[in-house]
């Protein structure tokens, strides 16, 4: 089972809804169904990206008043034990029905996509979530992992938070997800030497985010500047395990997208409906290249 973690080492990246519009693809790509469903965990437990795209931030609006709310911050607090990890009949588990389906608003089957959201309004400490967290996420991995899911998709925080760390550990792949400009290059590969000193095995596919158009400054077309730095960096810090797939000039990274600037949505899901805009037929197709990567592990 795919566990596929997407991480900004700097906020702003784009993170969230590169993941939002990959999806739909990565239920194509895998396969995914209701009996065989991908699950979505938002684990920037400080500012929730993923839960507001979603638009399921009311589903914690009456927290105070209705217990049975639920949200990851929940599960990680080891407030509740599952003790049966295979269902018989996976929709009457008590763990599965906390999940919400959102396959609809990605514009595919709506139960082949589940989410656990957070509630960022529920402030914590991160002494409060000291404990066993990594084991409680990686007994939730094992719960899909037996009962037939397609995959778990984590939206990662960003830096070194204690939730990044923990979505970084569980993940097999990892969508490094950085944005083109000097800081974020530096920021990155600086974190990617010391998470080379960890000698993980995980694959990451570097990818550059909200790509703007080509441009000269101060004589130069930064394009392929960039790229030469970019191979550069990989090469000095002798990065092994890094998918280079999205450092090339013909399809270098995630274009940026005029409409997400107003309002992020869902591409697969509009271009169902009216014919996209140049930006955003030539994003889908970076999205969909994306989720095929993932699917076949190279």
């Amino acid at each position: 089972m795919e566990r596929i973690t997407f991480y900004s080492y700097k906020g702003g990246a784009g993170r969230s809804s590169t993941a939002l519009n990959t999806l739909p693809y990565l239920v194509e790509a895998l396969e995914a169904n209701e009996k065989s469903p991908i699950l979505v965990l938002d684990m920037d437990l400080d500012s929730a990206g993923m839960t507001y795209l979603f638009e399921l931030d009311t589903h914690f609006q009456d927290r105070n008043q209705n217990k049975t709310v639920y949200d990851i911050k929940d599960f990680l607090r080891g407030a509740q034990v599952w003790p049966d990890i295979v269902a018989p009949v996976l929709e009457e588990h008590e763990l599965y029905k906390k999940f919400v389906p959102v396959g609809e608003k990605l514009g595919v089957e709506n139960k082949a996509v589940l989410f656990l959201g957070v509630d960022d309004r529920d402030r914590i400490d991160n002494n409060e979530m000291d404990g066993p967290n990594e084991e409680r996420l990686g007994n939730l991995c094992t719960f899909c992992k037996k009962n037939n899911f397609s995959a778990v998709v984590i939206d990662s925080s960003a830096g070194e938070q204690f939730s990044a760390i923990l979505s970084m550990k569980v993940a097999t792949t990892v969508v490094q997800c950085m944005r083109v400009t000097w800081q974020f290059r530096i920021g990155t590969f600086n974190y990617l030497e010391r998470l080379k000193e960890k000698n993980t095995d995980k694959e990451i596919i570097l990818l550059p985010t909200v790509v703007p158009n080509d441009r000269e400054i101060d004589g130069i077309l930064q394009l392929q500047s960039t790229i030469d730095d970019v191979i550069e960096r990989i090469n000095v810090f002798q990065l092994e395990n890094i998918n280079t797939d999205f450092i090339r000039i013909e399809q270098f990274g995630i274009n940026e997208v005029e409409r997400f600037k107003w309002k992020e949505e869902v591409l697969y899901k509009i271009a169902k409906e009216h014919a996209l805009e140049e930006d955003e037929d030539k994003a889908t197709k970076r999205y969909l290249k994306l989720a095929q990567l993932i699917a076949s592990g190279e």
